[in-house]
């Protein structure tokens, strides 16, 4: 079996233009994972369920990594928000103009990560091999690509391998 190793931890702490160890880890620790994830659909033949929940992984760790870098933005641009929810997080970046994002998609996929609970569900098409689909899968790719690689969130010398991920 042949060994895969992700970009380090190391590197990706070091693309970030945030002075926050901890939080800055996390979304490391995160992004080596959801590269993970993207292999594994990428390059395994997968039963449509695996597939579909995989895509769900992807989707929630992918939110995570946007909430915690529109945390860090707002909190280094000095911005004051009474309340750190993930709706107030991108009213605050939209209303401040901190970042461009794409508040109506990036909303639908929040929705999707708190499909976490899986035992919220009232109708038979809204489980989740019927929800998570590679239709979802790449519009959070593709919104992920957008934010990480915004020069105010990431250093365009230092990103390489980030950008690389997102050209595969």
């Amino acid at each position: 079996m042949t060994r895969w190793y992700p970009v380090s931890i190391n590197y990706l702490r070091n693309a970030f233009n945030f002075n926050n160890y901890p939080i800055i880890s996390n979304i490391s620790y995160t992004f080596q994972y959801i590269t993970y994830l993207d292999k594994k659909l990428k390059e395994e033949d997968l039963s449509s369920v695996i597939r579909s929940l995989l895509i769900k992984d992807y989707i929630i760790n992918s939110i995570s990594i946007i909430e915690a870098l529109l945390f860090l933005l707002i909190k280094q641009s000095k911005v004051n928000i009474k309340k750190y929810s993930f709706n107030n997080l991108l009213i605050t970046t939209k209303k401040y103009n901190l970042l461009d994002i794409d508040i109506i998609n990036i909303n639908n996929l929040r929705k999707l990560r708190n499909k976490v609970h899986i035992y919220d569900v009232k109708k038979a098409c809204n489980t989740d091999y019927n929800t998570f689909n590679i239709k979802e899968f790449t519009l959070m790719k593709n919104i992920l690509k957008s934010i990480i690689l915004n020069n105010k969130i990431t250093n365009y010398k230092k990103r390489y391998f980030i950008t690389k991920y997102f050209s595969s």
